[in-house]
């Protein structure tokens, strides 16, 4: 376990109230000054790469055009060989943003400035997308709930699949993306109240790889009732391996799966919904003192 004190923001220019975390790799986060979008119109809000345990941080020059939306996120650095980690010294942030209806990308490395970044055929437009979530290393998006979109952020590339067996509802977003204990992504749905999960293959399709009918799996947790199952499912949270979930009917009443076992137990819900993965930095740093020889 590692002391919470050792992930405070409060190192941060004007304090840790003033930023919201929209992305993370490795042991760094990229936060936003939600505040300052109000002063600024059609800009980019202001940004911070930091990395918390060793209270370090880069502020982001803004980007030099209006926009109508914007979707900033984190990427390794250039050079970075396998094994290596993203550090404060070499990483990149790559945005997507929408301007006069259409959408550009651009890409920040380290120490320099904003540089236009060559459309991908497989990059998301901002029209009729949907975020899924950040899980085993890559960003997705779903693009008229046809269209999977796999945002690698070790190179910054785009790739596309088209969505088969998928259970996605277009009016209301229940697809999203997740990662099981052995660090790899899958693909969450719930339809029906039922749960499904979507592992990707070797081939870059996805795959069934397990479901739990909801109203079963609960109906032996204390204040059950199956009313709660006649309405919509809301995820709460999606973390490493389970996720927390409420019947929009009964909010106060929630509960955890365990996406590997589908096992239900109620729990409380004390977080945001969205859980940002940071790791301790490495090689971590190692502090040694000297003591006199007489004290031995």
């Amino acid at each position: 376990m590692v002391d919470a004190r050792h992930f405070s923001l409060d190192f941060l220019p004007n304090g840790a109230g003033a930023w919201s975390v929209v992305d993370s790799r490795g042991s760094l986060l990229l936060l936003m000054d939600m505040r300052s979008m109000r002063l600024q119109g059609n800009r980019l809000p202001d940004m911070v790469v930091c990395e918390p345990p060793t209270r370090r941080f880069e502020i982001i020059p803004p980007l030099a055009v209006d926009i109508d939306a914007g979707c900033p996120c984190l990427i390794d650095g250039i050079g970075i060989e396998a094994g290596s980690r993203i550090s404060m010294s070499n990483f990149r942030v790559l945005c997507m943003f929408l301007c006069h209806g259409f959408t550009h990308t651009a890409m920040l490395t380290v120490g320099s400035s904003w540089s236009e970044k060559s459309i991908c055929h497989a990059a998301p437009n901002f029209h009729s997308t949907s975020s899924l979530g950040h899980a085993g290393g890559s960003q997705y998006f779903c693009v008229e709930g046809r269209t999977l979109v796999h945002l690698d952020c070790s190179t910054g590339d785009f790739t596309s699949l088209a969505i088969k067996d998928l259970d996605f509802d277009q009016e209301r977003c229940n697809l999203f993306v997740t990662e099981l204990r052995d660090g790899k992504p899958r693909i969450i749905t719930i339809s029906n109240s039922t749960l499904k999960v979507f592992a990707r293959l070797d081939n870059g399709e996805w795959a069934l790889e397990k479901s739990a009918l909801l109203r079963e799996v609960t109906c032996g947790l204390p204040g059950y009732k199956p009313s709660f199952f006649h309405h919509d499912q809301d995820i709460l949270i999606r973390g490493t391996g389970s996720v927390i979930l409420s019947p929009q009917s009964a909010e106060s009443w929630q509960y955890s799966v365990d996406l590997e076992t589908m096992q239900a137990e109620l729990t409380i819900c004390d977080m945001k919904p969205t859980v940002y993965r940071c790791e301790l930095p490495w090689p971590p740093a190692l502090h040694t003192h000297l003591i006199d020889d007489a004290l031995h």
